[in-house]
This record gives C-alpha cells, sequence and structure tokens, in this order.
C-alpha cells in the first residue's frame, strides 16, 4: 500500500492493514461510471461493520445474481440482484460458479 510522506516528504509503500481503505481501480470517478454503466461504485471497505448483518450482506450480493423474474424490466446495463435494493444493480456479476 501506497503511504506517506514520512518525514523527508517521500512517498513508500508498506503492508497492508485491515484498516486500509481499498484502492481504488479507477483513476477519478468519470473512469469508474464509464466502466459501470453510469453508475459510481461505492467504497466497500466498512460496509461490515456499518451494516448488520454486513458480511452476509456482502455474500449474498455477489452471489445472489439471476435472472429477472417475469415482469421485472431492466434497463441496458443493469443486472438483476434480490439482494440489492430495487432488484437492479449495474454492477456485473463478479463471480462464477465453474
Amino acid at each position: 500500500v501506497k503511504d506517506g510522506p514520512d518525514d523527508t516528504g517521500n512517498y513508500f509503500n508498506r503492508p497492508g492493514k485491515l484498516s486500509d481503505y481499498f484502492p481504488s481501480p479507477y483513476p477519478n470517478e468519470e473512469a469508474a461510471r464509464a466502466a459501470n454503466n453510469g453508475a459510481y461504485p461505492p467504497d466497500l471497505s466498512y460496509i461490515v461493520s456499518a451494516r448488520k448483518g454486513g458480511e452476509d450482506y456482502i455474500f449474498s450480493l455477489l452471489t445472489g445474481y439471476h435472472d429477472a423474474p417475469a415482469g421485472v424490466v431492466l434497463r441496458e446495463g443493469q443486472y438483476f440482484n434480490p439482494y440489492f435494493p430495487g432488484g437492479a444493480i449495474s454492477m456485473a456479476q463478479v463471480l462464477y460458479n465453474e
């Protein structure tokens, strides 16, 4: 993890700690939105401690993708996940059981 500055003003790399934020895979908000169908992905670093049952929520969200049931209409670039409020999520499925 990049950290610093040290006493001489330089940045340095160090091993990650549990209290570190997740590093963003995108250089800025615009790049993040472009890669996620216009949605800006939230920082989930503290979701487990911020939400009751956070561990179960993350597990369910990451493994809960399904085909949309009859009558549910999704916009282009959305996916059905019953564990996400409203069921329509812009984050594509990231885990597969292959």
